[in-house]
């Protein structure tokens, strides 16, 4: 147990310096925080890790290793996996996945029920036009399709 808390603190460590990373609490439990989300959490019985897609199945093969809720419940969550300390000289390999995975953003369906995605911020309406959009574009080329002129002259 003690291995495996001097390789947790160490990863806290090397997250904090390269991946702009702060360690927290998460109900209770020391965990690692990127953008305010939990992404690693220290258990007694191991560290659980929030993966995704290819890395989330490798760490699932691993002796031992199940899936895990952070609150406890009997339902486990497919995002963490726990992965036991026999196995904790894999967990900086999976806890800079993990770090990845949470730099990049928690998509909708990662939200909590009821929670609004926050949208970008409106930019300024000189780099949404559609000069910008396509550089092709000129106002004449509009004008010379609007049928109102030609029918005038005729």
């Amino acid at each position: 147990m003690a291995n495996a808390r001097t390789r947790f603190d160490t990863i806290c460590e090397y997250l904090g310096r390269m991946h702009e990373a702060s360690v927290g609490q998460l109900y209770g439990k020391p965990c690692v925080l990127i953008k305010g989300h939990a992404f690693l959490v220290f258990c007694f019985d191991g560290m659980a890790f929030r993966l995704r897609g290819r890395v989330r199945l490798q760490a699932t093969t691993l002796e031992g290793a199940r899936y895990w809720d952070p609150l406890g419940r009997d339902i486990p969550s497919m995002d963490w996996v726990l992965i036991p300390e026999q196995h904790f000289l894999r967990w900086d390999r999976f806890a800079l996945d993990a770090a990845r995975f949470a730099k990049e953003g928690f998509s909708v369906r990662d939200l909590p029920r009821g929670t609004v995605p926050v949208e970008a911020p409106a930019t300024n309406p000189a780099e949404r036009s559609l000069r910008r959009l396509v550089p092709s574009f000129n106002l004449s080329k509009l004008w010379a399709l609007v049928p109102i002129g030609r029918a005038e002259r005729s």
